[in-house]
């Protein structure tokens, strides 16, 4: 699948005086991986808003950044929001070669409708809300569709090992484990769904750790500085 593409210019602004840039509504970012060298960049943030709602966590990425030649093959590592305002004030971007195998989550979404649904006695419950896969780059898709038409009775379930996955993706989880299931309404429910992160977790690249020191070049920015009323 094609990923989504951004534009980005070089950032030269760091510090607290990127809040004067969110003011002009332009989102400050980085760009970093164990193949280059930190490029701190900025975004227009409408621009921005746009390819989150798009993305998901294994989306890639093209982003072309003003005055280099070529684009940088990425996909989302951290997108920081305002508390209030919700909107972006800083991203983080991986940089991933082509030919190189990562693991990242992978959103489930149900589509279809169950007859279940319709029984006061039934209840449907989506058991894992992500997958964890292993793809190249190119191979990675956004979600991952489970059809709950075809289940039609109580105890029934769709485990890891119904699905199929597009070529080249790997599902890691374990063959058995149930992502929606039928059970009696009044069953009291033991675990908590777990929370979807609203963003997106750490891309794990395989067969080589990520260098900690190329992660954060610009500290300062880590904690996000507070914006004024």
């Amino acid at each position: 699948m094609e990923g989504l593409e951004l534009k980005a210019t070089p950032r030269d602004v760091t510090g607290k005086k990127v809040k004067q840039l969110r003011r002009e509504g332009i989102v400050p970012g980085i760009i970093y991986g164990h193949d280059i060298d930190p490029i701190s960049v900025q975004f227009d943030s409408l621009e921005i808003e746009r390819t989150i709602n798009r993305a998901g966590s294994s989306t890639t990425v093209q982003v072309r950044v003003e005055g280099e030649k070529g684009e940088h093959l990425t996909i989302f590592r951290d997108v920081q929001y305002d508390p209030i305002k919700r909107n972006v004030i800083h991203l983080d971007l991986q940089a991933l070669r082509a030919d190189e195998t990562v693991r990242v989550p992978l959103t489930v979404t149900m589509v279809g409708t169950s007859p279940m649904e319709e029984d006061p006695d039934a209840i449907v419950l989506q058991i894992l809300n992500e997958l964890e896969i292993e793809a190249l780059p190119r191979a990675l898709i956004p979600y991952i569709e489970v059809d709950i038409s075809t289940l039609t009775e109580i105890g029934q379930s769709i485990t890891v090992a119904d699905l199929e996955p597009p070529e080249g993706v790997t599902i890691l989880n374990e063959p058995h484990e149930s992502i929606v299931q039928v059970s009696y309404a009044e069953e009291e429910v033991l675990e908590e769904e777990p929370e979807v992160p609203e963003f997106l977790g750490e891309v794990e690249v395989i067969g080589e750790a990520p260098e900690e020191g190329e992660e954060m070049p610009e500290g300062e920015e880590a904690p996000e500085e507070e914006e004024e009323a």
